[in-house]
């Protein structure tokens, strides 16, 4: 009987050129790649959501400079109208006054 020695199918330099290339290795490149795409897309995230902040913020602005005016424009309205009901009280004892005395 002869024994023969099994040799591996790859030398010790062609096994330790692949060393690297293990599940550790594989799981890192993995995450690795899913954080880039993951900054990626939180960065557009964050560009919109300024936008949108943006944009609440002019609203926002407008609203409040409305509601700031509001008072000036309800004086406005109250001065003329009492304007008219005092101007339209004259004119109606002017002429019950002119009707009471001929």
């Amino acid at each position: 009987m002869s024994t023969t020695v099994e040799r591996p199918y790859l030398g010790l330099p062609a096994r330790l050129s692949q060393v690297w290339l293990n599940r550790w290795t594989l799981l890192f490149i993995l995450i690795f790649v899913q954080l880039l795409s993951t900054a990626t897309f939180l960065k557009s995230d964050i560009q919109n959501a300024q936008r949108d902040a943006l944009a609440a913020c002019s609203a926002l602005e407008q609203s409040a400079s409305v509601v700031a005016s509001l008072p000036h424009f309800m004086a406005q309205g109250l001065n003329a109208m009492t304007e008219k009901g005092i101007e339209g009280g004259v004119s109606a004892l002017a002429k019950t006054y002119a009707h009471l005395n001929p």
